[in-house]
């Protein structure tokens, strides 16, 4: 999820100045946000009375917040290139940005999976949902071809049979690669439609988070006649359980809205960076981000307690408003007191290990129990198994980023530099004639 970005630099004479550089804080919060989505794991797997006491389950919520950063973070590429003149607005390069996404995910996630699955024997061979909280019940050594190809490709979440095994909290990259395959697809006919019509580039890409948001929203709305045909009733299992109910619930078709608002924000975002929107709009944008996150939650937690469908979009706007606050400053060319706390450096490595921490917080657990190390459900024993399991987490995710992230991503990046560098190089000179 990490991505290096292109920002802009009012240096030299007042001309924008194209430089690379990581957007300040963000990192940050991905730390956060993988942090809490492992707090929820923890408690309410050996603490479940516990957790409930004290709604540790909100902390889960923050995996909404990964997709609408994912949404963020990605399009703005897309969306920097379209503000260009339509002469040399062009699509970047879709070769480039697929081993750029796969490189990203795949070697870590093979190597943990792997490791998890023939060698700890921690990875669910049934349906989480099914088996009893606290232990390792249901775990193993996935040996049946059908779901060790499906989880191998990260497509097990397609099917019933299928879906919550493994690493179970993979089920979320699946659906990161739906997105990943949809944007470039959406956004070349969008690039096809700048160099044909006169209209802003920037109203024209919001077609695309557009389109995302009717996608998302009819998947959910189509939710309750789905469950209807299901054959149960029972709420976890219409969810994460091995029902066509789940794999719907779990598909891009009712989570593509999530992506959809991370891209109006970087819409806003690349606005305020060219300095498109008139400055007395860009003043209020960040206070009225602010202002509205409050009343936003709060009708989250209405349509929670109504057990919507459409909750986690409510957190999805509370997700894309936060960015907002972070990043207004930075898009102005001015510094941010939040962005520069939430880039403390502990909270900024976590960000930078999050994909390893989030795919082996689930296995660490399940290990840490079965050596009998996992406290009861009380207050004490639910805070000394989260420290226990964070602290296990990220000292593993550390050696997977250094062993195999760090050095697919940096493999990945020298393949885009031959390339480009290929593509830049001038043809060698034809011999005249009689020379």
């Amino acid at each position: 999820m990490t991505q290096e970005l292109t920002s802009a630099d009012p240096a030299v004479g007042g001309v924008a100045k194209p430089v690379r550089a990581r957007i300040v804080g963000l990192d940050g919060v991905r730390g956060l946000l993988c942090l809490s989505i492992a707090i929820t794991h923890v408690t309410g797997h050996y603490s479940p009375n516990t957790a409930a006491a004290w709604k540790t389950n909100a902390f889960g919520f923050s995996l909404v917040y990964f997709f609408v950063l994912s949404g963020f973070l990605l399009s703005l590429p897309f969306l920097r290139n379209l503000m260009k003149d339509r002469a040399a607005a062009a699509i970047p390069n879709v070769t480039d940005y697929t081993i750029h996404r796969l490189a990203r995910i795949m070697p870590g996630y093979l190597v943990i999976f792997l490791v998890c699955n023939f060698v700890l024997q921690v990875s669910y061979i049934g349906n989480q949902a099914t088996f009893p909280l606290g232990g390792d019940a249901g775990t193993g050594m996935i040996t049946d071809p059908g779901m060790l190809a499906a989880n191998l490709t990260l497509t097990q979440s397609y099917f019933p049979q299928y879906i919550q095994t493994g690493i179970n909290p993979s089920w979320s990259l699946t659906l990161e690669y739906a997105f990943y395959a949809c944007l470039p697809v959406l956004f070349l006919g969008v690039f096809a439609m700048r160099k044909r019509i006169q209209m802003n580039p920037l109203l024209l890409a919001c077609l695309v988070p557009g389109a995302l948001v009717v996608l998302g929203m009819a998947g959910r709305a189509l939710i309750p006649l789905v469950n209807a045909h299901s054959g149960t009733t029972d709420f976890n299992l219409l969810n994460w359980g091995p029902t066509w109910a789940a794999v719907f619930a779990k598909s891009f078709l009712t989570n593509a809205d999530n992506f959809a608002l991370g891209m109006f924000a970087a819409i806003l975002f690349v606005a305020i960076e060219r300095g498109v929107l008139p400055a007395r709009v860009t003043k209020r944008i960040r206070l009225f981000s602010l202002l509205a996150i409050l009343p936003v939650l709060v009708l989250s937690a209405l349509m929670l307690a109504f057990a919507s469908q459409f909750v986690t979009a409510g957190v999805g706007v509370v997700a894309a408003l936060m960015i907002l606050v972070i990043v207004v400053p930075l898009a102005q060319h001015r510094k941010s007191r939040l962005a520069n706390a939430l880039d403390f450096a502990p909270i900024r490595f976590v960000g930078e290990i999050s994909l390893s921490a989030y795919l082996w917080h689930f296995p660490v657990l399940l290990m840490l129990g079965r050596f009998g190390w996992m406290a009861g459900d009380t207050l004490p024993g639910m805070l000394q198994n989260t420290v226990l399991v964070l602290s296990v987490t990220v000292l593993m995710a550390s050696i997977t980023y250094y062993l195999v992230e760090k050095p697919a991503m940096n493999y990945a990046k020298r393949v885009r530099a031959r390339s480009k560098a290929k593509a830049e190089r001038p043809e060698s000179a034809v011999p005249a004639a009689g020379a």
